[in-house]
């Protein structure tokens, strides 16, 4: 695969899958736009690949929860940069609670972030590759979509509704040529994923499966790294998958057993 003079945006581009989406576009040649909140954590991991990868490598704090941040961003990209080929909405977030207990402040962030800012800067992309006439989008969204899963409503909700906002945004697109697709990982080896780890539910547990949670093990009998994810998302956006759109790529281990 070869992204040679193309211009990829991905957003939670600081740490975890977007990083690592990030990385390997650029090893493929792509011009990279990486957009996170954590500013910090953004430019430490950008910096050095801007000296790796001359006139290859840009990054923006955003904070993808104000439509009018967002709006005023992709209008300055679009500007500086020209046509955007690819988006990759990388970011999210998680709070871990039961449902009985969530508040309504986790509720709000965990919804913000997931599915509305989600929803602004798709939706601003997708109107400028309309304009266009070509593009195509992934969103990493979680098998947890369509798994229900024990304290985490809230961010399975968020990631339920991006998954039928990009294969609504898909049909409506489709005729245009843009395609829209998902890729749905398990636990993943980030910090998200380990942060939910401590001396009574571990690694080999989440392997293994928990039954008092009724939550399966994973039958390939590991966690996926972010390579794993990022190899998916490559070949959705590129032109091996040219007649692929609307689709959710699950990539668990075989955690769901295949199950849609």
């Amino acid at each position: 695969m070869s992204f040679k003079n193309q211009l990829s945006l991905i957003t939670g581009a600081a740490k975890g899958i977007g990083a690592q989406v990030s990385l390997d576009l650029l090893k493929q040649g792509s011009k990279v736009i990486m957009l996170d909140i954590d500013s910090m954590a953004l430019s430490n991991f950008a910096k050095p690949l801007q000296l790796k990868y001359p006139n290859k490598v840009y990054y923006f704090n955003l904070d993808l929860t104000d439509k009018w941040q967002v709006t005023q961003l992709l209008d300055m990209i679009e500007q500086d940069f020209g046509d955007i080929n690819h988006l990759v909405n990388c970011a999210g977030i998680l709070h871990l609670n039961s449902i009985l207990d969530i508040t309504s402040d986790e509720l709000e962030k965990t919804i913000a972030v997931n599915m509305s800012g989600a929803f602004f800067i798709i939706q601003a992309i997708a109107k400028k590759m309309a304009k266009q006439g070509y593009g195509s989008i992934v969103a990493v969204g979680s098998n947890s979509a369509s798994t229900p899963r024990k304290n985490m409503a809230a961010y399975c909700a968020s990631k339920a509704g991006i998954h039928m906002l990009i294969r609504c945004l898909g049909l409506e697109l489709a005729q245009l040529g843009i395609r829209c697709n998902i890729v749905s990982p398990g636990s993943t080896r980030t910090q998200m994923q380990t942060q939910m780890w401590n001396e009574k539910y571990n690694e080999q547990d989440t392997i293994s499966g928990e039954l008092t949670s009724f939550r399966m093990g994973i039958p390939l009998n590991k966690i996926a790294e972010t390579s794993d994810i990022s190899d998916a998302v490559l070949f959705l956006l590129s032109d091996k998958a040219k007649h692929i759109t609307m689709q959710d790529l699950r990539i668990d281990g075989g955690a769901t057993l295949g199950c849609i």
